[in-house]
This record gives structure tokens, sequence and C-alpha cells, in this order.
């Protein structure tokens, strides 16, 4: 990964450590709100390429009652490029992980899952029709679904990538 001053200002703005941390949070919020044990380390690694990318995003159901299989296999489509967006962008989670443990803006418990601790974080700027805020509102929905789609495995195969 380059330097922070070394990195394109779009990348630099896109994968800003505190808004990929902020997203993740999110999706850990979500899936505590299913599972309360805590989202598996693996899984948090499908959450960015997931909600930043903006078909994938658009595309998601509005309510985490449709099952994920079921949708993947009607759309296709969010798979392709799937896993390459995964590598990708695996080093920009690993730093907004390690931003957001060192601001206790996530935990670990002992079993390694990913937990949020309850916070009163100021609600962002963002105005609600911008694609910060789309993003945010995904991650949510995108944890809780995560939480209901089966093991970590599973959820894996369903997508096309291997932890």
């Amino acid at each position: 990964m380059r330097l922070w001053n070394d990195r394109p200002p779009e990348i630099a703005h896109l994968f800003n450590p505190a808004f990929c941390a902020l997203l993740i949070r999110e999706g850990v919020l979500g899936f505590l709100e299913v599972n309360p044990a805590g989202m598996p380390y693996p899984l948090v690694f499908l959450l960015l390429p997931i909600v930043l990318h903006k078909a994938t995003r658009e595309s998601l159901p509005g309510t985490a009652a449709t099952k994920m299989h079921p949708w993947i296999q009607q759309h296709q489509e969010a798979r392709v490029g799937f896993s390459e967006r995964c590598a990708a962008v695996a080093a920009y989670t690993r730093e907004a992980i390690l931003f957001a443990a060192n601001g206790a803006l996530l935990t670990f418990s002992p079993e390694g899952a990913l937990q949020a601790p309850q916070l009163r974080l100021r609600r962002p700027p963002w105005p609600t029709e911008s694609e910060s805020w789309a993003c945010r509102q995904r991650a949510r929905f995108v944890g809780r679904w995560l939480a209901s789609a089966g093991d970590t495995a599973t959820i894996f195969a369903m997508w096309g990538v291997r932890p």
C-alpha cells in the first residue's frame, strides 16, 4: 500500500481510513442486530467491495428478508469482478479496521469476532441524497444481511471468493 501522501486524491478520499472505518462499524452494528456474537473477521472483507461499488449497492434488495443466495442467482452481475474488488480493497479494509480499533470504534471478542461498542457518535454532516450517506445506510443493511445468510464459508462461496 502506498504512503498516504503518495496516493492519488480520488483513492485517498474514497478509501479514507476514517470513512471506511465508519462503514465497517455500521456493517458490524447491523450484524450485531441479528447475531450478538459479533461479525466473523473474514466477513468484513466483503463489506467494502459490496457497499462502495455503486452498481452493486444500488441493486441490493430493500429488505434483509430477501435471502442472499436467491438474490445473487438473480443478480449474477454483482459477482462479476467481485473477487478482484475484494483483493483490491483488502489492504484498505485492514487499514480501516486498525483505525477503528485504535479509536475504540471496533473491538474484538475473545473468539476474534468484530464487535462495535455502544458509543454516541456525531452524525456526519452528509446530505441524505449523497453517496456517502447511501454507503453508510447500505453498510448497516449488508451487515444484517450477512448475519442471516449462513456461515462464513457458505457466504464466501455464494460470492465466488475464498477467504
